[in-house]
C-alpha cells in the first residue's frame, strides 16, 4: 500500500486530548488518527451495507411460525396494548 503524507492541523486546545488518547492506546498520534479514520470508514461501509441489503426470499411462513409458537399467556407488565 502506498502512503501519502498530508499535513493535519489540530487546534492547540485539542492536541493534549489527542495525545492523551493516543498514549492510552499505546500508539503514536499519527497511528491513532489513522486508526480513527479507518474506523469511521469501516463504520460507514457497514452501515451502508446494512441499510441497502435486500430482504431474503421468504413467503412469511417462518415469521408466522414464530408468532404462532407463543403461548397463550397474558403479556408481561408494560407490554400490554
Amino acid at each position: 500500500m502506498t502512503e501519502t503524507v498530508i499535513p493535519v492541523h489540530i487546534p492547540a486546545a485539542l492536541l493534549p486530548d489527542v495525545e492523551q488518547e493516543a498514549g492510552r492506546a499505546g500508539v503514536s498520534v499519527d497511528r491513532w488518527l489513522l486508526n480513527l479514520a479507518a474506523d469511521r470508514i469501516r463504520d460507514k461501509v457497514v452501515t451502508e451495507r446494512f441499510f441497502t441489503r435486500t430482504p431474503q426470499d421468504s413467503d412469511g411462513h417462518a415469521f408466522l411460525d414464530i408468532l404462532n409458537s407463543s403461548h397463550d399467556h397474558a403479556p408481561m407488565i408494560g407490554d400490554e396494548l
